[in-house]
């Protein structure tokens, strides 16, 4: 059976005797925590409902029996991620039986990263600089790639990418950095980074081009001609009016 410690008398007894750090580190080695690909909470309780199951507010985080009420959890919201967070003590085949009977009957992978045995499979959380340095055209860019960015807490940038979360965040001018966590596969999160880097590229090409045009009109030049080379690069030639 899972609890949350913290919401219990006796734990609050606890917490005083032992401290609150100590108390806290207590509590996270007696849970195991699994993230989801849940887009927000509404689509966490309509999934659960749906598939027969409770979802029921409790103590800022959410209730659900698995297995009558000898056996439920709670899903609670962790960096913008909605986990679900078993008891170690819980049976590994109730937690298993449970994840697959959910997924079966939503037609869709919910838990991130699990293998034939659903033993979860995360890699750890990594952080990447990139070349992005203008807010609004690398949120225009997620958008056009279908990632849907959010503004994180921190004031960076979120998203979900086939099951990894990615923030940016920027210092000051500096460029971005990517925190990608939950990545199942580092190739993986480098092929979404090429694919959002190429479009911020060509956004930057098109407006460095659109600018140098009209610095060009306004010194009198006429463009002679335009060639697009192999790598997307154009070059322009030039000839004064007379």
């Amino acid at each position: 059976m899972s609890i949350s410690l913290v919401l219990v008398p006796v734990a609050l007894a606890l917490r005083v005797v032992m401290g609150k750090q100590r108390f806290e580190s207590w509590v996270e080695s007696l849970q195991i925590k699994v993230p989801t690909q849940f887009r927000d909470e509404r689509d966490l309780l309509v999934t659960v409902r749906k598939a027969g199951y409770d979802a029921e507010h409790w103590g800022g985080m959410i209730k659900t029996h698995a297995r009558g009420e000898e056996f439920f959890f709670f899903w609670q919201l962790i960096d913008g991620v909605w986990t679900a967070i078993f008891a170690k003590s819980d049976s590994k085949t109730d937690i298993k039986n449970f994840i697959r009977d959910l997924e079966r009957k939503a037609a869709r992978q919910i838990f991130q990263w699990t293998d034939s045995t659903h033993k979860v499979v995360v890699l750890p959380t990594k952080t990447f600089p990139t070349n992005f340095r203008n807010r609004e055209l690398l949120a225009k860019i997620l958008v056009e790639c279908g990632l849907a960015p959010t503004n994180s807490p921190d004031g960076g940038i979120a998203c979900q990418a086939q099951g990894c979360r990615l923030t940016f965040r920027q210092e000051a001018d500096a460029p971005f950095d990517v925190e990608v966590r939950n990545a199942p596969d580092v190739r993986q999160v480098f092929q979404h980074l090429d694919e959002i880097n190429q479009g911020y590229c060509r956004n930057v090409q098109a407006s460095t081009y659109q600018n140098l045009k009209s610095r060009i009109a306004e010194r009198g030049l006429v463009i002679e001609q335009e060639e697009v080379l192999e790598d997307n690069s154009i070059v322009i030639t030039l000839t004064t009016q007379p």
